[in-house]
């Protein structure tokens, strides 16, 4: 079976049908609701808009929270959603659902390419293709995208095989070190929780196989690539990386570590603490039953002569393994390691590299191990992955009944505000009588200006918004006065008072409670103007990221260029041209 050879037409048709038909619902009404609709729905819409705007990378997003604004951009990983602007753009004017919908179909039809990618160079075309099929319709996948709607995770789905398939081929080869900081730099830019759970679980196992499967002479040389690709992908990725690292203390998120987001509290070892029952429930069940796949793959190769694809199914398999163990206990999630690995907020996540960790090695398995002992194990593990999978047949169903965002009743008028995170709002905010009256899409704010004085000190003779975001505010004072604009405060707000030569800035602070936007107004009329700029940290990340972009380039010519030479001699790259060339004039 490994010998059978697929054309890519035929793989490309058959990934394109099964996630068609797993999505046909959602391509053809508009995407269902699930957990995280609302938010992708008005991330995908303020995404949008920035771009259009001009802005890029985005981060702020202006129109959230009725125009009020939101950080979510600095904080949360984008590629998803440059996916969706491509479809946006792709498509023409398409509502968010069905934007929503066709940019899940891309990244499911992409992850089911790229671990066909990972896998036909080990077990064949045939085992590959049954391995993306499996990969595509794996449980935690297809809850995902039916129930809890995370299409960052989606994206991490996509660029997981791609790491692993660029990290082998980098472990032979300095050719594939730019590719290697790319897949890094899109796994961490998918979902950098997910990376950081990969990096942590099944990254060691992988790497112990290819530090055995490589002679003795050349590790050295092994470790080098590795070091040199992670430290180009940390580069490449920088422009996102650093701001979601080092701005963490300028948002209000540390709300999204509370009971129910505490990893600690859904280990699997106690159960009396779960939160959100029965979904944790349901989860648990399919980590057992993803575990026992794991386990399945590892007792089927285990015994016989350990060759490199053997041994390389034991490293997938026990990686599966170590990750659930990682999710059973407690105590890791808090103490000193708690500092990362508590920013995962639900273990479950782990079961995102679990299934291609266990994919791969069942494959790899059926390929090199004992077929019928596997194939017995797997109905075995089958049992409580269909448990905790059947457990969300009412929340499928119902995700399978909605067109668009009609139900439930609540979903429309949030998106229509904008509703954003409440972890985005400013690390200043503490609530007050204003937000307390609608939290989520802050009526309480409609008869607040766009931006008035705090006493009789001054008066705001005009205010205006412009297309970038940028307000513009006319201010006569007699004294100095404090302005509050109905804008949420971000330490990337920059104020300056209009005049002839360069506009002197003017500090911007929060306001209390609200955590608005606000500065201090000097005596007479002046104009002063409020946009949101690119922090020294940014700027520096960005440059980063820019010049890690360029050397991966000139290395990828200078590979190609060596290529063409050893094919075509010393004509390099004219050969292909000229060839064509003595084509056409015959």
């Amino acid at each position: 079976m490994s010998k059978l050879t697929l054309r890519w037409p035929i793989v490309l048709f058959v990934l394109a049908f099964q996630s068609f038909c797993l999505l046909r619902h959602d391509l053809g009404h508009g995407a269902g609701f699930t957990h995280s609709y609302i938010y992708n729905s008005v991330w995908i819409l303020e995404f949008n808009n920035s771009l259009a705007q001009g802005q890029f990378p985005p981060r702020w997003l202006h129109g959230a929270w009725v125009g009020m604004g939101a950080s979510s951009f600095y904080f949360y990983p984008p590629l998803a959603f440059y996916v969706a602007a491509f479809v946006r753009y792709a498509f023409g004017t398409i509502d968010y659902p069905m934007i929503t919908a066709w940019a899940t179909y891309l990244m499911v039809f992409g992850s089911g390419l790229s671990m066909f990618a990972w896998l036909r160079s080990r077990v064949g075309d045939a085992w590959a293709l049954i391995g993306a099929l499996a990969y595509v319709a794996a449980p935690y996948h297809l809850v995902n995208f039916y129930v809890r709607g995370s299409i960052g995770e989606t994206a991490a789905y996509m660029t997981l095989p791609l790491f692993a398939l660029c990290l082998e081929r980098a472990a032979r080869s300095w050719a594939w070190v730019p590719g290697l900081a790319l897949s890094f730099a899109a796994l961490v830019m998918s979902h950098l929780v997910i990376g950081m759970l990969v990096f942590v679980t099944l990254l060691p196992a992988y790497a112990v196989h290819l530090l055995l499967d490589t002679p003795r002479d050349q590790r050295r040389d092994m470790v080098l690539r590795l070091a040199a690709a992670a430290l180009l992908g940390l580069a490449t990725a920088a422009s996102y990386l650093g701001p979601a690292m080092l701005m963490q203390k300028m948002a209000l998120l540390r709300i999204m570590w509370g009971h129910d987001a505490d990893p600690y509290n859904w280990a699997l070892l106690t159960p009396d603490r779960w939160p959100q029952k029965p979904f944790s429930t349901s989860m648990a069940w399919m980590a057992c039953g993803i575990a026992g796949a794991g386990l399945a793959a590892v007792v089927a190769v285990v015994g016989r002569e350990l060759s490199s694809p053997r041994r390389e199914a034991l490293a997938w398999g026990f990686g599966v393994l170590f990750a659930f163990a990682l999710y059973a206990m407690p105590w890791p999630w808090h103490g000193f390691t708690g500092q990362f690995l508590g920013k995962a907020q639900f273990p479950y996540r782990l079961m995102l590299g679990m299934e291609f960790a266990a994919v791969t090695a069942i494959i790899l398995a059926l390929a090199h191990g004992r077929r019928w002992l596997l194939l017995v194990l797997l109905v075995a593990a089958a049992v409580p992955t269909l448990k905790g999978f059947s457990m969300h047949k009412d929340v499928i169903a119902y995700h399978l009944q909605q067109v668009g965002d009609l139900t439930p009743p609540d979903t429309a008028p949030h998106i229509a505000c904008r509703r954003a995170p409440e972890e985005h709002l400013p690390a200043a905010f503490s609530g007050g009588p204003r937000y307390a009256v609608d939290p989520f899409c802050r009526t309480g704010f409609a008869d607040t200006p766009l931006a008035g004085a705090q006493d009789d000190g001054a008066r705001v003779t005009a205010a205006s918004v412009f297309p970038d975001g940028s307000v513009a505010i006319a201010v006569e004072a007699v004294r100095p006065t404090r302005i509050v604009l109905r804008k949420h405060y971000f330490p990337t707000w920059e104020i300056g008072r209009v005049q002839k030569g360069r506009d002197p800035l003017v500090k911007a602070e929060p306001s209390q409670p609200d955590g608005l936007l606000s500065f201090v107004a000097e005596p007479g009329s002046h104009t002063y103007r409020a946009r949101i700029v690119r922090s020294p940290l940014e700027k520096v990340c960005d440059t980063i990221t820019l010049a890690a972009l360029a050397l991966i380039l000139a290395w990828l010519g200078l590979s190609l260029r060596r290529r063409l030479r050893e094919r075509y001699g010393e004509e390099g790259l004219l050969a292909p041209f000229r060839a064509f060339m003595r084509i056409r004039t015959r």
